[in-house]
């Protein structure tokens, strides 16, 4: 029963991380550029705050979720055959993946505090269009970032599965 557990566990962490990134994908590529082609302001900034409050709720819940399973991953489902000294390359690679989750965290919080809300209630305002413009740089610049760094964290889990990482 102990293994299905397990099982489970890694089964909701890549289900949360697919949650997470894919919409991210999906926002970026798909969803805010047609609503950026809605003419009339308060509609667009109507359309925008639904679909990135949702977003909101949908990748924090992801994000929660990672971090729980995550935690219970590491401590848990330690492989007794990578000690740190035969496979240093295992223990170096997870220190830079959980870096990574440092960074996404700390971009995320940024985003959904601080600069995607600046942004919305500046449009939602009728500010000038520099003022907004530059907010949108800004954003677009920690959504993209965020985006790269979430890759690159699926990038280290698939290497940390790998025969690879097992290497010395």
């Amino acid at each position: 029963m102990e293994e299905f557990f397990d099982g489970l566990v890694v089964w909701l962490h890549v289900l949360a991380a697919v949650i997470y990134i894919g919409p991210q994908v999906f926002l970026f590529v798909a969803a805010v550029p047609a609503i950026r082609s809605i003419e009339d302001a308060g509609q667009r900034a109507r359309a925008l705050r639904t679909v990135t409050t949702r977003f909101g709720w949908l990748g924090g819940g992801a994000l929660v979720v990672l971090l729980a399973t995550g935690i219970w991953n590491y401590y848990d489902v330690q492989d007794p055959l990578i000690d740190e000294e035969a496979f240093p390359r295992y223990y170096w690679l997870m220190a830079v993946k959980l870096a990574l989750v440092t960074v996404v965290i700390v971009l995320t919080v940024l985003h959904g505090a601080l600069l995607g809300r600046r942004l919305q209630r500046l449009q939602e305002t009728n500010a000038p269009d520099a003022e907004i413009a530059q907010a949108r740089r800004w954003s677009i610049v920690a959504t993209s970032l965020t985006l790269v760094v979430s890759l690159a964290i699926l990038f280290c889990a698939a290497l940390l599965d790998s025969d690879w990482s097992k290497l010395s």
